[in-house]
């Protein structure tokens, strides 16, 4: 009985809500006279606010600025993977771009040049050398100062390392160059750019991981760097907004097989390998050559290719034109949605389960 009240009720209020929804502002104002009525005020404005707020969702969602080539984005690690694709995806839209790269001399900043080179302002910067940093914004405001008409439109931090690998496994060095790329780099970067962003009233987005979301094995700096980076940037959106800065996290999913960034893993297993104690050796043995086979499969191209995920770049598209952006937005399949809901929500004696199903890395065997 008590069941069957609360269903009529829910199925009464939903109608309304419907009702008002399809029918706009006069359907409200019918709903709320209505219910003055028929002493069910209470209920009335209730689907009116719902109506009201998802009205101004869906308006706020529709606001987007303009591409213009008056508009400048600046990206950082254009060499390959997804600097590279957004280098050329953003001039195709319409904007002039400043793409840093770690060498002018890669095959990524031969090509965008050849094939951008009226639209793309191709430029020498490594995240982790204050000295360039300081290049990188002298670069920048001295072809504002000659262009006056042109703006500061977004920071785009993308450039990363990723090594995997057990933590046990991984050099002092090979740990130190993730925090000092991804996070101090990105850091290092946005702070020398904060002037410029203010005066223009611009936007940072900043490139995180599903790995920021749950750190898996065999990523733990790395996924370590990218929590903080969201960590960092969620500070920063507020801090920034009182001045027109925009400060947005985008999660690009996983495309390791068509992106560089495992483009060196063989080097750094070979330094892991060269620096194990002999003890290592002997206790890891067999797993760390077979753990490092699978590994090999996920190399990928050995020249620069722009990534052909469209959805990727129909949702950086609304980080980069919505005016009122969300603080975060992500590109996931349907295997990556499912897992990291059950990551999100699992109890951890399930949800490391559920991580080791997700990685299918070989398994451990105890050397016999």
């Amino acid at each position: 009985m008590i069941l069957s009240k609360f269903l009529l009720i829910s199925f009464e209020y939903t109608n309304e809500l419907f009702i008002a929804l399809s029918a706009g502002l006069p359907g409200t104002l019918v709903l709320i006279h209505h219910g003055l009525k028929t002493n069910q005020t209470a209920r009335s404005f209730l689907v009116a606010s719902l109506t009201l707020l998802s009205f101004m969702f869906v308006a706020r969602d529709r606001r987007r600025s303009k591409p213009s080539r008056r508009k400048v984005i600046l990206i950082s690690g254009c060499d390959t993977g997804l600097g590279f694709s957004l280098a050329q995806h953003i001039t195709g839209c319409g904007y002039t771009v400043f793409a840093g790269f770690f060498s002018l001399e890669s095959e990524g900043a031969k090509q965008i040049k050849q094939s951008y080179d009226q639209n793309v302002i191709s430029f020498s910067l490594d995240i982790t050398k204050e000295e360039s940093i300081k290049k990188a914004v002298m670069t920048l405001e001295n072809f504002l100062l000659n262009n006056p008409k042109y703006s500061l439109y977004a920071l785009i931090n993308n450039a990363g390392v990723m090594v995997f690998g057990e933590f046990e496994w991984l050099t002092e060095k090979l740990i130190e160059n993730q925090i000092n790329v991804n996070l101090c780099g990105t850091m290092r970067l946005t702070k020398a750019f904060c002037p410029m962003l203010r005066k223009y009233q611009g936007r940072v987005i900043t490139i995180t991981s599903h790995c920021a979301q749950a750190t898996l094995p065999g990523l733990s700096v790395y996924g370590a760097t990218k929590a903080a980076l969201a960590g960092w940037s969620d500070g920063l959106r507020v801090e920034q907004a009182k001045y027109g800065v925009k400060v947005v996290t985008f999660i690009p999913g996983s495309f390791p097989t068509e992106s560089h960034i495992m483009s060196k893993q063989l080097s750094y297993v070979q330094e892991m390998h060269d620096n194990f104690t002999e003890e290592q050796h002997q206790f890891y043995s067999n797993y760390f050559k077979r753990y490092n086979i699978y590994l090999s499969y996920l190399s990928g191209p050995t020249v620069p290719k722009k990534l052909s995920n469209f959805g990727l770049y129909q949702e950086f598209d609304n980080a980069l034109l919505e005016e009122s952006p969300k603080p975060l937005y992500k590109v996931e399949n349907y295997r990556y949605w499912f897992y990291h809901t059950l990551f999100k929500y699992s109890p951890y004696c399930l949800r490391d389960y559920f991580v080791t199903k997700f990685m299918l890395m070989p398994e451990y065997i105890p050397p016999q």
